[in-house]
């Protein structure tokens, strides 16, 4: 939604740029290959063996649960589901994240 008279730009919440908007895509990175990494061991399978199941490589797979790839959703799902699991994507509102709710009045 864009407000009266600007132009085009959206001002609800400024764009992340530089480091910081690195930061946050190594850390959802590392987050979701760490849940991928938790899920295989709680299900007893090798790399090698979710690979083969999920129709991808090992070497992959190793990249995904090190946080140096971004998946797709639909690579997600067919991880989950060679798993025997299903994916969930789930949204929460954050601890205190101020731009989200505009601006706070006195």
């Amino acid at each position: 939604m864009k407000a009266a008279g600007t132009k085009g730009r959206d001002h609800r919440r400024p764009a992340r740029t530089g480091a910081l908007a690195h930061y946050e895509r190594t850390l959802t990175s590392i987050m979701v290959g760490s849940a991928v990494r938790v899920a295989r061991q709680r299900a007893e399978v090798s790399q090698a063996e979710l690979a083969e199941r999920a129709g991808t490589s090992q070497p992959s797979i190793a990249r995904l649960e090190q946080g140096h790839v971004s998946p797709t959703v639909i690579s997600l799902d067919r991880i989950a589901r060679a798993l025997g699991s299903e994916l969930v994507i789930d949204f929460e509102p954050l601890a205190d994240d101020r731009s989200l709710r505009g601006p706070e009045r006195l």
